[in-house]
């Protein structure tokens, strides 16, 4: 409890400092309210503006001051309105507007809307301020506006922070996998990107709990509402012979959404990625992990069109229907089948301690074959003062991949891997006058069925009696069964609450392998495992919280936690039954500092115990050369994180930034212990109490520079840790340590081109501090610069160029450059592109890296210089 009251403590003088609230409604001469308008501050004899916002579409407006002055001004202004201004005595109070209009004449003056309006907690970006003729999606533009980072896999984030909702026209219609909107809504359909602060999706629970999180909305032009607007893209080219197609379809009303897509390529698109789910707070996401696979291809750090090498097909059906009384039924389809080939070399270099390091040369090659079908119906209502949501899910994949290592041995790889699950989630929020009832319930089922064949039969020590089989199987069946269920009481509301919530969590999970050759022999104990374990959890949570406006939030969460892990290992004949009772508090913070800058501090405890894969004893053959056990002890681990984040951001200056740091200690009672017989790699657990700890750093800076017609970027980090681990008998302590600086810039070049300019500059070195060895650092550099040449309207010239540099590459080039052309034409309705891509044919890229105490070295085979036409054409 010191922890905490050290931290109360720290936060004592912010909320003691006067603070005045000014706050009304503005509405015109026929008494309607006037959205909009600017309401500002200032201290009376100082032009300098103490606070500012703008009033919401009920009018309303809400100001804070925190200063020392007598009087203070408020004034109101705006287009059309005749400013007002009054001079009020510091201390808060309610101040309403009747304004008049009065009309302005312009004498051949052209009025500029600003990039980036603020109502109250909305900023608004215009997207025509963004956006040039090169850009085509939605998802282009979002890349280019300062305080959103688009990240490679398509997530967003809002200074430094995921997104927790994605809306279209204040409609959740995709749940989560918004690459679907961001990659095939076209930009001149969006009027406004809408980023909501602080967003609280159940409106239910609004002024009710505090959310550091954003949304982004995105509003369509009235030309794109009430329509169908289609697409359709058909591409072909060499060499090998390519193909790239599109259908895409949108239809947005008020009562009615759908957005259907197909796309199929071979030219290295992986149209698969837009299905990705990125809501973290999705329970379903969570299933079972695969324990199998085959030894196959790293993927390099350069961008996927470089080295996918895929024969991708992908179907995604999105509806949602406004029903009466404010419910909403929203259905998706997704389907994805792909086939991606791989082809590297590798060298894997293994640190032994107070032995020759061992290096395992490996040429490899895999074909995997992807596919995957989801299907989700979702039924909502969100009132002020009521939530519904049930959401049931369902998903299969099945997924095959074959390969070839070539390590002395031709060794050849296969495994199957179906995985289905169904889960249905039910949430309820009721509220009335101060208090707050909430019934939420999730279940879910899935299984996962693997099999890994390896030919020709390596090991042979394993097997007592292996004769006439030349190959190993590894079977895995695992299943589980998850439920959580909770109920909570809220009292109080804005300044003062209190929650109270009872829940009971179940997860019964059960797991069955067995190693063998095929042939019809015992297999031995060793080689199989059969255990079940099950886990009941009874969780009460008072979670207490306080709120000063919109100034200062603070809560302190207090769950207590009561286990019963019942365990049963039926080869071993090993059944057990434990209780555990524990505390898992947090703190969180958060301090506004002015109408620009934000402040917060969290802190938390959290008690874990393994999962069933931690838990079983007998071999199981993850890949041809990795055997994995347990020693059958419960894995424990205590873990410590706190963080503190220091952000700005002015949307009339367009200026964004975010500094966060981040440290964590985790203790745990077993470490993993690494033998090696010859590339056998055989992984156990030791019970050895150990230590990880370590502290990470983040930076992002952004903003738009209308002077110089620029956008710039900047983004870095510094991560640094400690852990341990045992190879060959012996405990190995180590740190890494990484830093990365990334600087980019958009520049208009008048109306006949733009440039883009991305650098990016990373240096990883690690260090065993048990035997005073360091690793030599190594440094990487890439650059990513884009002409883009707009001769007319209908001409663009896009010319790019890439230049990677990493000085651990001991063979060959520690340079790789790549050159890409494309040109666009468009007439009427009917856009032309010709890519030619990979212009210099670079072969392979080789790189280099750090992982623990091991390094890495691959040479990846590359797609070849290729040549592509694409006709895109609207259909309606």
């Amino acid at each position: 409890m010191k922890k905490y009251l050290f931290l109360l403590l720290i936060l004592l003088p912010y909320a003691g400092q006067a603070q005045t609230i000014i706050s009304g409604v503005v509405k015109d001469e026929t008494n309607k309210p006037v959205s909009e308008v600017n309401i500002t501050i200032h201290e009376k004899g100082n032009k300098l503006m103490s606070g500012y916002v703008m009033t919401d579409n009920a009018g309303k407006y809400r100001l804070e001051y925190k200063g020392k002055s007598d009087s203070i001004i408020v004034a109101v202004s705006g287009f059309n309105v005749k400013k007002q201004s009054r001079v009020i005595a510091n201390c808060s109070q309610d101040i309403n507007f009747v304004i008049e209009m009065e009309s302005i004449v312009l004498n051949e003056v052209k009025i500029k809307p600003p990039k980036i309006r603020q109502a109250g907690d909305t900023l608004n970006y215009l997207v025509e301020s963004f956006s040039d003729i090169n850009d085509r999606t939605i998802g282009d533009v979002l890349k280019k506006m300062p305080g959103i980072e688009v990240k490679d896999d398509g997530a967003i984030l809002y200074q430094d922070k995921p997104i927790n909702k994605f809306y279209i026209e204040n409609a959740d219609l995709l749940q989560g996998r918004y690459g679907i909107a961001t990659n095939n809504i076209e930009a001149k359909d969006v009027a406004t990107v809408q980023v909501l602060e602080n967003h609280q999706p159940i409106k239910a629970l609004k002024d009710r709990g505090f959310s550091e999180e954003a949304a982004i909305n995105l509003k369509l032009k009235d030309s794109a509402k009430g329509t169908i607007i289609a697409n359709a893209q058909v591409g072909a080219g060499a060499s090998p012979l390519l193909w790239n197609n599109e259908l895409t379809a949108m239809y947005i009303t008020k009562k009615l959404q759908n957005i259907t897509t197909y796309k199929g390529n071979n030219s290295g698109d992986d149209t698969g990625r837009e299905q990705s789910s990125f809501y973290s707070n999705d329970m379903s996401q969570k299933s079972n992990k695969a324990l199998l696979n085959i030894q196959s291809p790293s993927t390099p750090a350069i961008s996927e069109k470089r080295y996918l090498d895929n024969q991708v097909n992908t179907v995604s059906l999105n509806n949602l229907w406004s029903l009466k009384k404010d419910y909403q039924l929203t259905a998706n389809l997704n389907y994805l089948n792909d086939l991606q080939r791989r082809d590297s070399y590798a060298l894997t270099e293994y640190y032994l301690a107070e032995e020759n390091n061992l290096r395992i040369e490996e040429q490899l090659n895999s074909r995997l074959r992807k596919e995957k079908l989801n299907a989700d119906i979702q039924l909502n209502a969100n009132k002020t003062k009521y939530y519904f949501n049930n959401s049931l899910k369902l998903a299969g994949t099945w997924d095959r991949e074959r390969g070839d290592a070539f390590s002395g041995d031709n060794v050849f790889q296969s495994l199957k891997k179906p995985d289905y699950s169904i889960n249905n989630t039910f949430d309820m929020v009721k509220t009335k006058n101060k208090h707050t009832w909430t019934i939420y319930s999730f279940n879910g089922y899935n299984t996962i069925s693997q099999t890994l064949s390896v030919q020709p039969l390596l090991h042979t020590q394993l097997f007592d009696s292996a004769q006439g089989s030349e190959t190993m199987i590894q079977d895995v069946e695992s299943e589980s069964f998850s439920s959580y269920n909770k109920v909570s009481l809220g009292l109080g509301e804005k300044s003062l609450r209190q929650d109270y919530e009872l829940s009971f969590r179940a997860d019964i999970q059960r797991l069955k392998s067995k190693l063998h050759t095929g042939v019809l022999f015992d297999t031995a104990d060793s080689l199989r495992n059969n255990l079940r374990q099950n886990k009941f959890e009874w969780i009460f949570k008072p979670v207490y919280s306080y709120a000063k406006g919109t100034k200062l939030n603070v809560s302190l969460s207090l769950p207590l936690s009561y286990i019963i892990l019942s365990k049963n290992n039926k080869i071993a004949k090993d059944a057990d039954d434990n209780t555990y009772f524990y505390i898992n508090p947090s703190f969180f913070a958060n301090y506004k500092i002015s109408p620009f800058w934000e402040t917060s501090l969290n802190y938390r405890y959290n008690n874990s115990m393994g999962s069933i894969n931690d838990a079983y004893t007998g071999y199981i053959m993850s890949s041809y050369r990795n055997l994995l056990r347990n020693d059958g002890k419960l894995f424990k681990q205590q873990a410590q994180n706190a963080g503190l984040r220091l952000s700005y951001r002015n949307p009339l200056t367009t200026l964004f930034g975010t500094v966060y740091v981040d440290y964590f200690h985790n203790r745990a009672n077993l470490l993993y212990d690494y033998y090696y017989q010859d590339i056998l790699k055989v992984q156990s657990t030791i019970d050895m109490p150990n230590t990880t700890k370590g502290l990470n750093v983040y930076l992002s800076i952004s903003k738009d520079i209308e002077s110089l017609r620029s956008k710039v970027f900047l983004n870095g980090s510094y991560k640094n840790s400690q852990s341990s681990q045992i190879n060959q008998g012996k405990v190995i302590d180590y740190s890494n340590q990484g830093f990365s600086l990334s600087p980019r810039i958009i520049t208009n070049l008048g109306s006949v081109a733009s440039v883009q300019y991305q650098f990016r500059y990373s240096q990883n070195e690690s260090k065993i501090k048990t035997g005073g060895e360091k690793f030599k650092p190594i440094r990487s550099t890439s650059q990513d610069v884009q002409l883009n040449i707009f001769p007319t309207k209908s001409l663009i010239i896009n010319l790019r160029y890439e230049h990677f540099y990493n000085n651990a590459i001991v063979s060959g080039s520690r340079s790789i450059s790549f050159g890409d052309i494309r040109v666009k034409y468009k007439w009427k309705k009917v856009e032309l592109m010709l890519d030619y891509t990979n212009v210099f044919n670079v072969k392979q890229f080789v790189s280099a890296f750090y992982n623990d105490v091991s390094r890495y070295y691959s040479s990846y085979d590359l797609r070849p210089a290729e040549v592509m036409l694409k006709a895109r054409f609207k259909l309606k």
